[in-house]
């Protein structure tokens, strides 16, 4: 599971005393419009993005936006259309991932459960690598 920053997008309250919420729209391509993808944000003038909207999509580069204020009957006003480099895209991850065994030991005094501040160091003598099953053959 991929991480992305939020974004907390602020606006001016609606000065309509019949305004009940606000209404998110949303273009990935193109201009937003009422038939783009939307979600009812609740009568608030911010929104966190896209932690309070599970259906806001998590894409790469810009994307339109557009909000509404709705009144009780569900009437709109006018949309307030911008767009902003969100920059929800997540890089891809590492792949292919290997594990290899060194001819190099890690000597530790003490025991394996005690981490404290003893010192460690690396010996690579030949005589610890004989009769090791990662490294046969070793003089």
């Amino acid at each position: 599971m991929a991480k992305v920053k939020k974004r907390r997008l602020l606006w001016e309250p609606s000065t309509s005393s019949n305004v009940i919420g606000y209404k998110l729209y949303w273009a990935e391509e193109g201009e937003v419009n009422y038939g783009s993808p939307c979600a009812m944000i609740g009568n608030a003038a911010e929104v966190v993005l896209p932690e309070q909207v599970r259906s806001f999509p998590i894409v790469k580069g810009s994307i339109q936006l557009g909000i509404t204020a709705v009144n009780e009957v569900g009437n709109e006003s006018d949309m307030m259309i911008f767009a902003a480099p969100f920059q929800f895209s997540v890089p891809d991850a590492p792949t292919s991932p290997t594990l290899e065994a060194l001819k190099e030991y890690h000597i530790c005094q003490g025991s394996s459960t005690d981490r404290g501040d003893k010192e460690s160091v690396n010996d690579t003598s030949s005589s610890d690598l004989e009769g090791d099953s990662d490294h046969e053959g070793v003089e």
